[in-house]
């Protein structure tokens, strides 16, 4: 028989040597935890900097489409 112990997060049951729960997909092991931690924060200012150069681009579209309709071309 297998040793199993409670999900800390979940409840749900999992392998001791578990270092991630196959329920909720929370990691177990501390150091996973603090890593899996700091890339979703890298992987958030990624975001927000690609999605910064987005708007920046359509407002510059939108202005530019603005100029060609007042000068009527």
């Amino acid at each position: 028989m297998t040793d199993t112990k409670q999900c800390p997060y979940c409840s749900e049951e999992i392998l001791i040597t578990a270092k991630k729960c196959k329920h909720c997909g929370e990691y177990i092991d501390g150091e996973l935890r603090k890593a899996r931690v700091e890339s979703t924060k890298q992987e958030k200012i990624v975001v927000e900097q690609k999605s910064s150069g987005a708007v920046k681009f359509l407002v510059i579209l939108a202005i530019i489409a603005l100029i060609a309709a007042l000068t009527g071309m």
